[in-house]
């Protein structure tokens, strides 16, 4: 390994430097040295030492772009989540609307004076428009339940390290144990990742603020087999749990436990795994607590290596 002129420390200090491997590549290097010196004070050794960080800063920026990505998934979701429902929702209202305008125009009909003829005029246009506006709403709705996804085969264990890194931050100041299971024989899913790494974020962040009050913090994230053709994930926690009452509505929208929470994080969690061909459902957890569970496409690796 080569050193640029620049790169090389004084000794008695550490810094991070930049080095160049006998192969032209760059490494970044933390580079620390010191002098030991004898009972008159005479050098008589220098000692250093020097670490390659180059993976670990490359793993930081990937963790980085990830993050901005899975934000940014999340923004869109929200907002499509949102869209449908308000879209739901004021549909029905528009109907009546339109209903009481056609309503009222049929009182008028008998009437022949040039006011009549007026009114008459003015609740046909407001009736129009009350329709057009459904139309509207109905597309845009439309437009929000098709939830594109581009699936590809994925490796299941690696999308939950990538995703497990990133929501982990933090865990050991909280207290929390952290336990991965993972079935060595299951691996493929077709998925589509930054998606899916997007449920299982929103999973695991859950699980450890239901932890926040409690003594017993233990995490556990899941892979196992689902049946025939079926992948499922589970995030169960040892937190306070969740009511019958609200287990049933859980994937609604704006349905929440927390406190400060929109209710939506869930819902979109909801129609990713819906979109992906799986399923996502809540039980209790024997030992106290809450299981998450969903449920994704296996793929054999006899077919990919038949398609390559």
């Amino acid at each position: 390994m080569v050193y640029r002129p620049q790169a090389i420390t004084a000794l008695g200090g550490a810094c991070p430097a930049l080095s160049m491997k006998v192969d032209g590549t760059y490494a970044d290097i933390f580079d620390r040295g010191f002098m030991i010196r004898d009972a008159d004070g005479r050098a008589v050794r220098a000692v250093g030492a020097m670490a390659d960080l180059t993976e670990r800063l490359r793993a930081e920026a990937e963790i980085r772009r990830m993050q901005a990505e899975l934000i940014h998934v999340s923004r869109l979701s929200a907002m499509g989540t949102m869209a449908s429902t308000l879209a739901h929702e004021l549909n029905q209202p528009l109907s009546a609307i339109s209903n009481y305008l056609k309503g009222s125009r049929r009182m008028l009909e008998a009437a022949e004076d040039e006011r009549s003829t007026t009114v008459r005029d003015a609740l046909d246009k407001a009736g129009d428009q009350a329709m057009r506006a459904g139309q509207i709403i109905r597309r845009l709705r439309d437009f929000v339940s098709r939830g594109e996804t581009e699936r590809r085969v994925e490796s299941i264990t690696k999308l939950v390290e990538e995703a497990s890194a990133l929501a982990l931050v933090g865990v050991k100041d909280r207290g929390i144990k952290v336990r991965f299971q993972f079935d060595p024989a299951v691996d493929l899913v077709l998925a589509d990742r930054v998606q899916v790494q997007q449920v299982l974020l929103n999973l695991i962040r859950n699980s450890m603020d239901a932890m926040e009050d409690v003594t017993n913090r233990d995490l556990v994230i899941a892979i196992a087999s689902e049946g025939f053709g079926h992948v499922r994930v589970s995030v169960s926690d040892t937190g306070s749990g969740i009511s019958p009452e609200i287990a049933e509505q859980l994937f609604q929208p704006f349905v929440t436990t927390k406190r400060h929470g929109m209710g939506v994080g869930l819902s979109i969690s909801r129609t990713i795994v819906e979109a992906h061909g799986g399923r996502i459902w809540v039980e209790p957890n024997p030992q106290g607590g809450t299981i998450f569970n969903f449920t994704l496409t296996a793929v054999n690796a006899e077919d990919v290596d038949d398609a390559n």
